[in-house]
């Protein structure tokens, strides 16, 4: 699949059990490799790494793994 990076600025972010992570604020790539390597959640007064491996699906919010699964 390809998508432009901007595209996924201030998309929304879900965990599989359906609570609200955060918005994509950054996203951070390995060049060598040309594929996503951690997207930085804007959260209230923090940010916060997700590993890339750990998104499910890319649509109109985005969805990743919980840590329990």
């Amino acid at each position: 699949m390809v998508m432009r990076l901007s595209r996924l600025y201030g998309k929304q972010i879900y965990n599989t059990r359906g609570y609200y992570v955060g918005y994509v604020d950054e996203v951070l790539i390995e060049i060598d490799k040309g594929r996503g390597k951690i997207l930085a959640l804007g959260l209230p007064g923090e940010k916060v790494g997700v590993p890339y491996d750990r998104v499910t699906a890319i649509g109109d919010i985005i969805l990743v793994r919980s840590k329990e699964e």
